[in-house]
């Protein structure tokens, strides 16, 4: 085991989506505020540490500068806009492709010798792994190849080689392929088969995985027994000076058994399952009065065909699309609603939901992985099961007549967010580095 000092510089790979990018566009959800918070955190907590983060460039044209520093964390903050020509305005599906681009151009544009790479999500992971392999090369050039490149075993049962990193990698998969395809839904197509290659070897070349949730590691675990002594399970944290009640602030229909405001905040696609709230409102006895915000957008035709549906059942006067806000702006809608919901087929953790609990909303979500941690069913706030309309139908319902129920609820949530801080998460984080870091490194590096 190092000492904290050993760790100088960690890399951040975020491929196929900015960190810092506004949450409920594009590609952009609870993994950017995970990455983005946890990295401004784990900066306060230690003041040698320079975070350096990589992302894809995915905009029509070449950025304006290869790389930026942060207006507040300056030089210890450096944002890296990768750009690979090819791989502008590439599909999120399409980015394996550049996967040896990306990695090799994260090296050559590096301000620092990284002592920890951490990837987020499967593209980052093998970037990540690739890249390893190119920094052994520059900073142990007598140093046999032997498969940090990629090219070793794919069982991940004899490969792994901590002895001889150069440089320690760190990855959260948030989600995986397996898991994905156990839970989707109809519409939800099937993750590509590449992903599940990856996701297989990624073991036999990790010096650790960090998760959210202990269902992550048990998972994990049965997939891929070469793991066991290298999974960490660290929960997401919520800022709570943004997303906390107010004196004062009530929902709009605070004390009604039958008006009820919902919101819905994330990209709009099946997994999240906006849909699923829409053919719910359908099933709802007429006496109620519910009406669904939907906070985010997407780059697909889903947003408008949830909207061509709430046409056809009647609805297109209770159903209302919104752009994604800030998180101070998200914080009031939260505090303004009656009920918060998240009827996705699959989370890792749901930091939607943690926000909104934060902010002394009831809690509506399916009951599913992530969010079986995120919310405390029947205290915190409710989870469905199973994931079909007629029952998410009878649940809001509930929710609807019931407004006791809700405050109690949101009073509990509220209780329980403020002892889960990005401080702790980035703490725990920290530690986990400094048990793989690299000290047997030549004096010039």
């Amino acid at each position: 085991m190092s000492s904290p000092e050993a760790i100088r510089t960690v890399h951040v790979y975020s491929m196929h989506t900015d960190p810092f990018a506004q949450p409920g566009s594009g590609d952009a959800g609870g993994m950017n505020v995970y990455i983005a918070q946890s990295v401004r955190a784990m900066l306060a907590l230690n003041p040698q540490l320079n975070v350096e983060v990589f992302t894809l460039n995915r905009t029509p044209q070449a950025p304006e500068r290869a790389h930026v520093e942060d207006p507040e964390w300056g030089s210890r903050l450096v944002r890296h806009y990768i750009d690979v020509p090819a791989a502008r305005e590439a599909t999120k599906n399409d980015l394996a492709e550049y996967l040896e681009d990306f990695a090799q151009s994260c090296v050559a544009q590096a301000v620092n010798v990284p002592d920890v790479i951490h990837a987020h999500y499967w593209l980052s992971g093998w970037a990540a792994v690739q890249a390893e392999g190119a920094w052994g090369r520059r900073i142990f050039p007598e140093r046999v190849p032997n498969g940090a490149d990629g090219s070793g075993s794919s069982d991940g049962s004899s490969e792994h080689r901590l002895s001889t990193r150069a440089v320690a990698i760190f990855f959260t998969p948030h989600t995986t392929a397996a898991a994905k395809d156990a839970r989707r839904g109809p519409g939800e197509p099937p993750e590509p088969r590449i992903r599940h290659s990856i996701e297989n070897r990624l073991p036999a070349f990790v010096d650790g995985y960090i998760v959210n949730t202990p269902l992550e590691a048990e998972e994990l675990m049965q997939s891929h027994p070469s793991l066991s002594g290298r999974i960490s399970i660290i929960t997401p944290g919520v800022d709570t000076d943004i997303f906390r009640p107010l004196p004062g602030i009530h929902p709009d229909h605070d004390t009604s058994e039958t008006r009820c405001r919902i919101v819905f905040a994330g990209r709009p696609q099946p997994l999240k399952g906006p849909h699923l709230l829409v053919e719910a409102f359908a099933l709802l006895p007429r006496d109620l009065q519910v009406e669904l915000d939907i906070i985010g957008r997407s780059e697909s035709d889903y947003e408008q065909r949830l909207l061509d549906r709430a046409a056809e059942l009647g609805l297109a006067d209770r159903v209302r699309l919104k752009d994604p806000v800030p998180p101070e702006e998200l914080a009031r809608i939260f505090r303004s609603a009656d009920i918060v919901a998240c009827p996705s087929s699959s989370e890792t953790f749901g930091l939607v939901a943690l926000e909104a609990q934060a902010c002394g909303a009831a809690v509506l979500a399916s009951d599913v992985d992530g969010l079986r941690f995120a919310v405390e069913n029947h205290r915190t706030g409710l989870l469905v099961a199973p994931r079909t309309a007629e029952r998410w139908a009878a649940a809001i319902e509930r929710l609807v007549r019931a407004p006791y129920l809700r405050h109690s609820l949101g009073a509990n949530a509220a209780a329980r967010a403020r002892s889960m801080s990005w401080e702790s998460t980035a703490r725990k984080t920290l530690d986990v580095y400094e048990t793989a870091v690299p000290v047997l490194r030549p004096a010039e590096t």
